[in-house]
């Protein structure tokens, strides 16, 4: 029970952050769509910083980068299961639009604006939790910009493998790497203070964007949505239970080098709110933009009760 207690706190915690965003915009102080450049900031400086910081802090050894290797390899098998699985859930669904949307949001979850930051809450900076979970983020990140994209667009010239190869997080990650593979954080500790800095402002100014958006959706047509309901069954349950699944197995195989923190760290990748990319997705390629808003809220909404129960349930049998 202390383990439920423990994660639920730090989801509410969580929640509250976003009621600043929330006000400002009712009060007019702020407007909705003020979040974007919000977002930019997030995505381009706090998110970057984050995974800098976290790498700085990683001790890599032979068997750890063997699991990492393998965790990652399962991450992309995974998230091509839930892809091709999420296709088959919504085949009654007629509208191509809908139908697109409801499969990325099925699929893509918010592992890196809200799982990082709350796993760093839980477990700390230097758990090996947090390896797992940005390798996660990481091919997330780069299958997001290429079946992600398709999926909302339909399209296949669409696919930007550019941008799903350079993105921030990535590129912050091969940085952190080579900082921390040559010794650099250790002879110069300002670089960590630097970047953590920076990093302490993806929590709060991602719920803050959170809450601006809430505040431009009623919640009647939110919480009446029987779509929205499903998909997040599929998002917050379903595929969650089936991650843990498929890395407690390969835990049980000793050559693998997998251990509890692998399962925590899939856990976390795949349990959380749908991709807030979801809307931003769908205004640059012409997606069902109301749903999107209505998944995304949705789903971070229910999160607040899966989450913390899926959890407790996780630590009683890891």
């Amino acid at each position: 029970m202390e383990t439920l207690l423990v994660m639920l706190k730090n989801v509410i915690i969580f929640v509250l952050l976003a009621v600043p965003g929330y006000l400002l915009v009712r009060g007019k102080l702020l407007f909705g769509k003020e979040s974007g450049t919000l977002s930019k900031l997030l995505t381009n400086v706090g998110m970057p910083f984050l995974i800098l910081s976290s790498t700085l802090k990683l001790e890599f050894s032979g068997e750890f980068t063997k699991s990492i290797i393998v965790a990652g390899v399962a991450g992309v098998l995974f998230t091509v299961v839930m892809f091709l699985l999420s296709a088959l859930v919504v085949r009654g669904e007629t509208d191509f639009k809908r139908r697109g949307m409801m499969r990325f949001c099925m699929v893509f979850a918010n592992n890196g604006f809200i799982g990082i930051p709350l796993a760093r809450a839980v477990f700390g900076e230097e758990s090996r939790v947090m390896a797992y979970l940005i390798i996660l983020n990481i091919i997330s990140n780069v299958l997001m910009f290429t079946l992600g994209v398709y999926l909302i667009s339909g399209d296949k010239n669409t696919i930007n493998v550019k941008k799903a190869v350079l993105n921030p997080v990535l590129i912050s990650f091969v940085i952190g790497i080579i900082l921390n593979v040559a010794g650099v954080s250790r002879a110069v500790p300002e670089v960590q203070t630097y970047a953590t800095y920076f990093s302490n402002i993806v929590t709060p100014l991602s719920m803050v964007i959170l809450g601006m958006k809430l505040a431009g959706v009623e919640f009647g047509r939110l919480l009446s949505s029987a779509c929205m309901y499903y998909v997040s069954a599929m998002r917050l349950v379903i595929f969650p239970i089936m991650g843990v699944a498929v890395a407690y197995v390969l835990q049980m195989i000793p050559a693998l080098s997998l251990n509890s923190d692998a399962v925590i760290g899939f856990f976390v990748a795949f349990a959380m709110p749908t991709a807030g990319l979801a809307s931003a997705f769908s205004d640059q390629y012409e997606g069902d933009t109301d749903n999107a808003v209505i998944f995304t809220l949705g789903t971070t909404i229910l999160s607040v009760a899966t989450i913390p129960v899926l959890y407790w349930v996780l630590r009683l049998i890891v």
